[in-house]
């Protein structure tokens, strides 16, 4: 059986999503509605306006999240389409990270790059299928994504110290991503290879 390449980009990109999401969840502090906030309406208005916040928050978190796996993913698709090489150079030109950063920019978009082009070639009519069929046992699918999970994290601690802001809160924001990511994928993995 041979891959479908617009099927499997989709139920890629629709896993990146919801795994986007599943961190953005962790992430980005949900505001916590008191009962003192229902009896006087005024902070209950104001809940409501946090809640927004919220809301708007996930999705940016998730917008931004997602564009470095969108443009691996639509580079490993085109390739694959036109049995050509992805062009890293191109990928890391698009980043808007800082010139120090680049190289572990670059380490990570080559490991998820291999990671998309390994699915993407597989047969299957579910992003789990794909997944076993990529890799088919369930320890070389876990090294795969360690490996991602190791360049993310250092791309990330890399990224913090050029981030404008309070560097112990940004430092905690990247641990919280870093832990939430890695729990994640520990769970697909076990979800995909029961």
């Amino acid at each position: 059986m041979e891959a479908n390449l617009d099927l499997n980009r989709d139920l890629i990109l629709d896993q990146e999503r919801q795994f986007a999401a599943r961190v953005a969840g962790e992430v980005v502090d949900k505001p916590v509605l008191a009962l003192w906030m229902i009896l006087i309406p005024v902070f209950f208005v104001f809940y409501f306006f946090q809640l927004k916040r919220y809301k708007n928050g996930l999705k940016d978190f998730s917008r931004h999240f997602l564009i470095s796996r969108e443009r691996a993913l639509d580079s490993v698709y085109e390739a694959a389409r036109h049995q050509s090489q992805v062009d890293f150079d191109e990928l890391v030109a698009l980043s808007d990270s800082p010139a120090e950063v680049k190289n572990e920019y670059r380490l990570w978009i080559e490991e998820l790059v291999d990671h998309y082009q390994t699915l993407i070639e597989a047969p299957g009519s579910s992003f789990a299928d794909l997944a076993r069929n990529a890799y088919p046992k369930k320890t070389s699918y876990q090294r795969a994504l360690d490996r991602l999970n190791r360049s993310e994290r250092e791309l990330n601690r890399s990224l913090a110290s050029h981030v404008e802001g309070d560097q112990e809160s940004i430092a905690l924001v990247v641990e919280a991503m870093t832990k939430s990511i890695k729990k994640h994928r520990r769970a697909s993995v076990d979800e995909i290879f029961p």
